[in-house]
């Protein structure tokens, strides 16, 4: 009798112990599902650039004079948007730095100092050295639609006082005496330009910041998309200038007044 007894209790712990582990594998596998399912939702990644350059809002970046930050100016944009939520990369040697924040839009142009380096919560700061350029992602919401988009930009200490330069898909290519003075310089390939532009737009808006103010005339070149009637358009921050060019394949070269941002269109 205590042999069946003893079975018994046997059994019935071993039927507990399988439903046990029952139970707890399918909780686990339910949080393991939950878990991969947000793990999901974080990797979801937004198409960049799918809006047309006609409707991407004017973003300068330029730099300051102590070397050490980059303001991101948005001066205007078209599709309708509350906030711009942006990533800085950068490369700092053989390292990559990001930066990120939030810049609201209620009134524009609005201005954001991009700090290019850490600092500790003791208030000591390490500054970022031999910086070549980098992109700025922004991710514009709060309108009908939220989009995003990706540029490069290339960042010049120009120690040395060279006058010629080019950007980071060298596809603008830029000569001036009058740069030599300027000691930081960036060539961003912006994603839009301000409105009024007549003809068909055939490159990238390149913007050229410095840290001193720009004065002078340059000789540039563009490489347009593809082959026309090429001309060079330049904006002084308040109209667009023609500078014509001299065509040679898909390139244009025209002599230019230093300006924010120039353009190549087919006319």
């Amino acid at each position: 009798m205590k042999k069946k007894q003893l079975i018994l209790v046997i059994s019935s712990v071993f039927i507990l112990a399988l439903l046990a582990g029952g139970l707890w594998y399918v909780f686990s596998q339910k949080s393991t599902d939950e878990q991969a399912q947000t793990n999901n939702k974080k990797r979801v990644v937004e198409p960049e650039n799918v809006i047309s350059v006609a409707e991407r809002p004017v973003i300068y970046l330029t730099p300051e004079a102590d070397g050490h930050n980059i303001s991101i100016s948005i001066e205007s944009i078209k599709k309708p948007a509350t906030e711009a939520e942006y990533t800085m990369e950068y490369q700092t040697g053989t390292l990559v730095q990001a930066q990120e924040n939030v810049i609201q839009l209620a009134e524009l142009p609005v201005k954001e100092t991009v700090f290019l380096g850490t600092c500790s919560a003791g208030g000591k700061c390490t500054y970022h050295e031999d910086i070549p350029g980098g992109s700025l992602k922004t991710r514009f919401s709060g309108g009908t639609d939220s989009y995003v988009l990706k540029s490069d930009w290339k960042y010049i200490d120009n120690s040395a006082k060279a006058t010629a330069f080019s950007s980071k898909d060298a596809k603008f290519q830029i000569s001036s005496d009058d740069l030599k003075t300027q000691r930081y310089l960036i060539i961003f390939n912006g994603p839009g330009y301000p409105e009024g532009l007549t003809g068909t737009v055939v490159s990238d808006p390149y913007t050229l910041q410095a840290s001193g103010k720009l004065l002078g005339t340059a000789e540039l070149t563009i490489r347009a998309t593809e082959e026309g009637n090429l001309i060079i358009m330049g904006w002084d921050g308040s109209s667009w200038q023609d500078f014509g060019g001299t065509v040679d394949g898909k390139n244009v070269t025209a002599k230019v007044d230093l300006l924010p941002l120039y353009i190549a269109v087919i006319k």
